[in-house]
């Protein structure tokens, strides 16, 4: 028997015991995270090792000989440790890869200490390495099936962003390849604009970044040299998409700049279906992983060489470091695909096809062909909980029909979760968008909401569904006809876009677009009297919690409500509060305000562009105001510093017991402060003589008035300290 052979088998036997069992790992180190998993197999060999013992870890304890590797071919492995910007996880990367088919030992010496645990005790553990028929492999196509997606280059193609794209924004004419768009809006769409790129399920062909008006025409386009997919904005405002021809996700900023990339590492190729950034900086993806396994001691029939594909979640930091890898052979079975054939030579047994972020901060994973999505600890790694599939551990209310094949597995802040159920293998077959009430205690999911298309529709592959702010819900197609549509709660259509029979979209979402950074708006004056003329409406911009830089708006673009232009000669940048944190003062002119404002109190918007690409948006309120009419001999001279009784004008007499609102305004009409109160014995309403800052107010004229259930006649009172 050959070197070769005998590596080759017991790869073989390994994958097999792998397939039925999880690792062994009962002399594993008590550390919270490692990986690769002690007593894994078919391992790449360009891994790192990620070491996460629990805690905080002190810096000063990372460093000299900690940790040590060794192949049982390869012999001992220098590399380079590192302590992850999340001051948790250590990982080394070896200087040289591993050798197929050995047996790699790691130990963890003495020294490492953390918040939680103190010094933490030694550690060894080994793994193994896939078999040298792995390197036959190496990332060879996807079998098209029904899968959806085209197959990445192979690990390290060079990026392609800088090569064959073009860009446009709104022109005259488009591309005489750009898609034909038909849209319809039947009633309030939610804010923003369409994410949409056009897609022919098993025909890689370049395809158009595209942000759409409701009406389908083009706010933004680019063409990408490679099949597009995964296009969207980031939580951060960063759009980022899938390029096929490259292998990697783009990130592009507002003024749609490749500003960063992201693929996998540890020798693994990056898969297309998604891309998850966190607040923290780091993202996760996924990757799919082929192995020649020998099924026919799993399944009857079963070939001594097939061809599985697995699936592998990866965590980068923002140094791009893998801190964080899962693997479906440690932790599914091959036997928990669903309606696929285990005889065959190829065998796609998990395709995961979607990877969100719980608010809990762990992963919501869904696997297409086992009709299952997971929940995975992203301390751990250890799965929390399986809903769908043959390992299902929910009871279904208020749902005859079991998801199928599903896509894009959404969780939403209120603990729900949404998908996109295709209904492959299901009589008759049909696609819908369904969301879920997950009680993870009890184990139950109780449909709460369904969308089906009338007649139905029937999806093969791809498809999403997007809660919208406003209770909308954006739902992609997909592969069929139309593209996307929007509903409201109660199932009405909202509105509907297509592109032509054969080209669908991956995904659809609306996004608020270009992005807004929130500011913090001071009006002065708060309240506007209806019959004033002349004078301004001064508003001082702050960024909020530092989300731009002042120094970016664009002055000419600052608008009240969209429509009333800032004042450009008398705006003043500096520090108004002396806090160190720069602002904006800018004037509106009274005149142009008040017929945009309704009696009572009006939410103000104030508005513009940034020098980033971005937006700043900030709220304040208005109040517009009745004409003071100052009743006829209430003037009332009030020297103590108690409460001033100011029933002659508001008061509602001696029965009034009804709560009512009242309002101070001094004479040039500037609000003083607002209270609700019930009048007292005799019907006698007071006000006690202070501010809203709650000081008392200086000597001089002020106005006092009910304001609800309507503005009534206004008292004058004269203060003397």
């Amino acid at each position: 028997m050959t070197r070769f052979t005998r590596l080759l088998a017991l790869a073989l036997v390994t994958a097999l015991l792998c397939l039925r069992h999880a690792p062994a790992i009962a002399d594993a180190p008590s550390y919270e995270f490692i990986s690769p998993l002690p007593g894994s197999a078919m391992v790449l060999p360009e891994t790192n090792i990620i070491l996460r013992p629990g805690g905080i870890v002190d810096g000063a304890s990372v460093g000299g000989p900690l940790v040590t590797v060794s192949g049982s071919i390869s012999g001992a492995h220098g590399g380079q440790l590192r302590l992850s910007d999340d001051r948790q996880t250590l990982t080394f990367q070896p200087t040289a890869p591993f050798t197929y088919g050995e047996t790699v030992t790691c130990q963890v010496g003495s020294g490492l200490a953390t918040d939680t645990r103190g010094m933490v005790p030694p550690a060894s553990f080994t793994f193994t390495v896939a078999g040298p028929e792995r390197e036959t492999l190496g990332d060879s196509p996807i079998p098209a099936e029904d899968d959806e997606i085209p197959s990445p280059p192979p690990a390290g193609t060079p990026p392609t962003h800088a090569i064959g794209l073009s860009a446009a924004l709104v022109a005259d004419s488009l591309p005489p390849d750009f898609p034909n768009i038909r849209a319809t809006v039947y009633g309030n769409t939610a804010p923003g604009r369409l994410f949409v790129t056009d897609f022919r399920l098993g025909t890689p062909v370049s395809s158009y970044l595209m942000i759409l008006e409701n009406d389908g025409t083009p706010f933004f386009h680019r063409q990408i040299r490679g099949q597009s997919l995964d296009f969207k904005m980031q939580p951060d405002g960063r759009l980022t998409y899938f390029d096929a021809a490259a292998g990697r996700f783009y990130a592009l900023n507002a003024l749609y700049d490749v500003v960063d990339s992201f693929s996998c590492g540890n020798g693994y190729s990056t898969d297309a279906h998604d891309l998850a950034l966190l607040p923290n900086g780091h993202a996760v993806l996924m990757s799919y992983d082929r192995q020649i396994m020998d099924l026919s001691q799993v399944v009857p029939g079963g070939r001594i060489d097939a061809r599985v594909i697995g699936l592998i979640l990866q965590e980068l930091d923002r140094d791009k470091n893998v801190v964080f890898q899962w693997r479906s052979w440690d932790h599914f079975q091959i036997t928990d695909v669903v309606s696929h054939d285990l005889t065959a030579k190829t065998v796609d047994y998990v395709h995961g096809n979607s990877i969100d972020v719980d608010p809990d901060g762990n992963l919501i994973l869904s696997s297409r062909h086992m009709n299952e999505i997971t929940k995975i600890s992203r301390a751990t790694g250890d799965i929390l909980w399986r809903l769908g599939g043959k390992n299902n551990q929910f009871t279904f209310i208020n749902e005859p029909i079991p998801f199928s094949h599903q896509h894009c597995a959404r969780r939403l802040p209120n603990g729900h979760i949404t998908l996109f159920d295709n209904g492959n293998f299901r009589t008759p077959e049909f696609s819908r968008a369904v969301e879920y009430a997950i009680d993870e205690v009890q184990k139950t999911a109780t449909l709460v909401w369904q969308y089906r298309l009338n007649p139905d529709v029937f999806t093969v592959a791809t498809g999403s569904v997007q809660r919208l702010p406003n209770g909308n819900t954006l739902i992609g197609w997909g592969t069929t006809n139309p593209t996307l549509t929007e509903v409201a709660a109660d199932g009405s259509l909202v509105s509907e876009l297509t592109f032509d029979p054969g080209i669908g979209s991956y995904r659809a979402f609306r996004f608020e677009w270009p992005p807004v950074r929130p500011a913090t708006i001071v009006l002065n004056p708060e309240t506007l009297p209806e019959d004033s003329h002349g004078g301004w409406i001064t508003a001082q911009i702050r960024p909020e919690a530092a989300s731009f830089a002042i120094s970016d708006v664009e002055l000419g673009t600052v608008r009240l409500n969209g429509t009333v232009p800032a004042d450009s000669a008398t705006a003043k940048w500096g520090d108004a509060k002396k806090d160190s944190i720069p602002d904006l003062t800018v004037k509106f002119a009274a005149d142009s305000v008040g017929p945009l404002l309704e009696r009572g109190l009006n939410r103000i918007e104030v508005s513009g562009s940034l020098k980033t690409g971005e937006i700043f948006r900030g709220f304040a309120e208005l109040r517009l105001l009745l004409p003071l009419k100052v009743l006829e001999g209430t003037l009332r001279a009030v020297s103590a510093p108690g409460a001033i009784p100011v029933v002659s004008a508001v008061g509602e007499g001696g029965a009034g017991t009804q709560a009512r609102t009242f309002a101070v305004y001094d004479v040039q009409g500037r609000f003083m402060t607002r209270w609700r109160t019930t009048a007292g014995a005799g019907g006698i309403v007071t006000w006690n003589g202070r501010g809203s800052d709650g000081r008392r107010v200086g000597s001089g004229i002020y106005l006092v008035r009910r304001e609800d259930p309507s503005n009534g006649p206004a008292l004058k009172v004269v203060i003397a300290r």
